[in-house]
C-alpha cells in the first residue's frame, strides 16, 4: 500500500496557521467582564425630610460613635453656657440628625471660629424666636435649645454659607426643627414622645454643637 503524500507548501501553510490559533507569551484571556476601579455603592432612597440626616463631614467622631458624646453623663436639664466667639463669625452651617444603637444624634454644624454657647429649657408649646407665633413641631415634648454666639446671615458672603436644608428633619420620635438666626441666637427645637435624658457636647474642625438624645 502506497503512504500518502503531502507535499511541502501544504505542509508549511498548516504550521503557519496553528501557529495563528495559539496566544502568543504573557497574553491572556478571561470571560469576566471589566471593571472600573472605584464602584459606587447604589443611593438609598430617602424622604426629603431626612435628607440631612447624612453626615457631610465624614468624621467618625460623629458618624461612628459608639458611646454618647459625653459618656453616661445624661441628664434632664443644664445651666446656660457662655458662647466664646473666635475672629471669624460662627454662622448656622448644616443640620443633621442621626440613629445610633443606645441614643439619636443631632448635630448642628457652624463655619467660622469660636465655640457656641446654649440656653436650654423644656416647653409645651414652641415658638418663634422674635415673633413668639407657634412652632410647627411634632411631639409631645419640646426642648428648645437656643444657641448662642452665632452670626446672623446679615452680608452675602455670610448669607451663602448659611443653612439652606430641610426646616425639619424626622427620625424616630424625634422631629427637629431650625428657627432660623435672630439677634446672634439660633433656635433649635426637638420635639419628641416624652421628656428625654440627653447630652450637648462640642467637635471641632468644623464647629459642631451634638446633642444626643437617649433612646
Amino acid at each position: 500500500m502506497s503512504r500518502p503524500f503531502i507535499s511541502a507548501p501544504l505542509l508549511i501553510a498548516s504550521l503557519l496557521v496553528l501557529g495563528a490559533c495559539q496566544a502568543t507569551p504573557g497574553e491572556q484571556f478571561s470571560s469576566q467582564a471589566p471593571q472600573s476601579a472605584h464602584s459606587t455603592p447604589a443611593p438609598h432612597a430617602q424622604s426629603s425630610s431626612q435628607s440631612s440626616a447624612l453626615p457631610s463631614t465624614q468624621d467618625p467622631a460623629e458618624t461612628q460613635a459608639l458611646s454618647a458624646i459625653n459618656g453616661e453623663q445624661w441628664v434632664t436639664s443644664l445651666e446656660p453656657l457662655m458662647a466664646q466667639v473666635g475672629e471669624a463669625p460662627m454662622v448656622f452651617h448644616d443640620l443633621r440628625l442621626g440613629d445610633h444603637e443606645s441614643f439619636y444624634r443631632v448635630v448642628v454644624e457652624f463655619s467660622g471660629e469660636g465655640v457656641p454657647g446654649y440656653f436650654q429649657s423644656w416647653t409645651d408649646a414652641p415658638v418663634e424666636q422674635g415673633r413668639g407665633r407657634p412652632l410647627p413641631v411634632a411631639g409631645d415634648a419640646f426642648l428648645d435649645l437656643a444657641i448662642t454666639g452665632t452670626a446672623m446671615p446679615s452680608s452675602d458672603e455670610l448669607n451663602a454659607e448659611y443653612y439652606a436644608g430641610e426646616r425639619n428633619l424626622e427620625l424616630g420620635p424625634l422631629d427637629v426643627r431650625e428657627d432660623g438666626t435672630f439677634e446672634d441666637t439660633t433656635h433649635i427645637v426637638i420635639g419628641m414622645d416624652q421628656a428625654r435624658k440627653f447630652q450637648i457636647g462640642f467637635l471641632d474642625n468644623p464647629t459642631r454643637m451634638v446633642i444626643d438624645i437617649q433612646k
